[in-house]
């Protein structure tokens, strides 16, 4: 169902993504050894992930990185483990199907074990490193002539793990493990970016081979496709002014899309009802982000993010605009970092040396609670 909340997992749920979804199993059909998908958040990468872990139907750990961090603000060797183990257990009848000897890639990692409850870590999985696990991963799939997919979304986390360099692994992996590819996904564009280094000639991927896979925002004639395919599915008529003004309010945020798609269709709330919930649950989600992101230097990132919702467009009119607002001189360099951080987080968008907020419902929140 186009209009389900949760990420999507087959690929007729996956709307307008085939292009990207061909891209991703052309890459593993050549044995490409790293795969990066990057998008704002609420474009779709991990439905376009799980899609296609499920049904090219390699076997594969999927780790939610943010989540993560999200709850213990620290990537740590052991926290990744128990996703890894999660991942599995989730998967086990998955794995079966498809011929996936979950329990012999087990024993030769020494890391995990299959209990009644699933899969589970060994007491002293804090002493195998990731290096040898990935290794692990490499000689079992190399033994049945396939490919072991390690997932990470929402990657750009991984900068929080303390002394490990998941950077330098990676590198290892792709020079070493001719049978792993390792994907990464991450919202946070710039800050991805940052952390993996690839135009560094210091850093350890630099010069390294990986697929690009870029999601965007729905324009308005695929906007307007979505929804109508997604009613039609529900048998839900509606008319043509309010499916205009959705698609004009969300700005091919296909996140916020679903979401109005949902309230109207399942939730059966009219057009103004679905349009208000949108708004009313997504701005708590978005300002929670916001405030994470904004909070190191909080008065001059409110009064840059004022100035554009305002539709103050070009560098040296926002930096008047914040100098005013906050009553002090800044920089022209601080101020270019300022902006930079914020396109980084994808809260802006830059074209042209003009900026613009990148998701409506920040808009909203901008204008509403900040």
């Amino acid at each position: 169902m186009l209009f389900d909340l949760y990420p999507k997992t087959k690929l007729k749920d996956l709307f307008d993504r085939e292009r990207e979804f061909r891209e991703f199993r052309e890459a593993l059909e050549l044995g490409e050894r790293l795969i990066v998908i990057y998008g704002m958040r609420r474009t779709g990468k991990t439905s376009l992930l799980k899609t296609c872990l499920y049904e090219l139907k390699y076997p594969f750990t999927y780790i939610n990185v943010g989540e993560i961090f999200r709850e213990h603000g620290f990537i740590s060797k052991f926290y990744l483990y128990e996703e890894m183990a999660s991942s599995f257990t989730e998967n086990m009848g998955f794995f079966e199907k498809i011929g996936f000897k979950l329990r012999e890639l087990l024993r030769r990692t020494r890391a995990f074990h299959i209990s009644g409850s699933g899969v589970e870590v060994e007491p002293a999985i804090e002493r195998i490193s990731i290096s040898s696990l990935l290794r692990a991963f490499n000689s079992w799939a190399r033994k049945h002539s396939t490919r072991f997919i390690v997932a990470f979304d929402e990657a750009q986390y991984l900068r929080f793990s303390g002394k490990t360099r998941y950077d330098g692994i990676f590198a290892w992996a792709i020079d070493e493990l001719e049978n792993i590819t390792i994907v990464l996904t991450g919202s946070e564009v710039g800050v991805l970016r940052d952390f993996l280094k690839f135009e560094d000639p210091k850093a350890p991927l630099f010069g390294r081979y990986r697929r690009e896979i870029f999601l965007k925002k729905f324009n308005k004639k695929k906007s307007l496709k979505f929804l109508r395919e997604g009613f039609k599915q529900l048998n839900i008529n509606v008319s043509s002014e309010e499916l205009e003004e959705a698609v004009e309010t969300f700005d091919g945020v296909v996140g916020w899309l679903t979401h109005y798609g949902y309230y109207r269709a399942v939730r059966k709330l009219n057009h103004k009802e679905a349009m208000e919930k949108v708004f009313e649950e997504g701005s708590k989600l978005v300002l929670d982000e916001l405030e994470k992101i904004i909070e190191p230097s909080r008065e001059r990132y409110v009064a840059i993010l004022k100035a554009v919702s305002k539709g103050v467009k070009k560098w040296s009119e926002i930096k008047t605009y914040v100098e005013f607002k906050t009553k002090t001189k800044i920089y022209d360099k601080n101020f270019s970092n300022l902006l930079e951080k914020l396109v980084k987080y994808g809260v802006l968008e830059r074209w042209n040396n003009t900026y613009k907020i990148a998701d409506p419902l920040i808009n909203y929140v901008v204008k509403e609670y900040l």
